[in-house]
């Protein structure tokens, strides 16, 4: 995620909970670089999904460690769902080739964008 992703995730967070922002810059950007290092590593949509299960179920705060639960969950889900593939057969003499390509696939899989194909794109 961006920052201003983060921006966004902490505005559908607020419209659950009513956490207010902090009013002043400083603490705004102390905010957002928080919660950046907290789930910035995760897609804004599962995180976005995270929160809203979250408040589905919970009157309590959600927290970075929930968001990261319930994303972790859901790619487990994916995976789960739809195995990823075994790489081409020509990988097998190639280990790093190998790993790379199922690393790849398990990565597409896990985040949702095993269907998505660009135009003109292989599988």
């Amino acid at each position: 995620m961006i920052s201003d992703e983060i921006g966004k995730l902490l505005g559908l967070m607020a419209l659950a909970d009513n956490r207010k922002p902090p009013e002043d810059e400083e603490g705004q950007v102390a905010m957002i670089a928080f919660w950046l290092s907290m789930v910035g590593d995760l897609d804004y949509a599962d995180a976005a999904t995270a929160v809203q299960e979250h408040y589905r179920e919970s009157r309590e705060w959600i927290m970075p460690s929930d968001i990261r639960r319930r994303v972790k969950e859901m790619r487990a889900e994916r995976l789960k769902a739809n195995p990823p593939p075994a790489p081409p057969a020509e990988l097998l003499d190639d280990p790093v080739a190998y790993r790379a390509a199922l690393r790849e696939s398990t990565e597409a899989i896990a985040s949702g964008q095993h269907g998505q194909r660009a135009i003109g794109g292989g599988s």
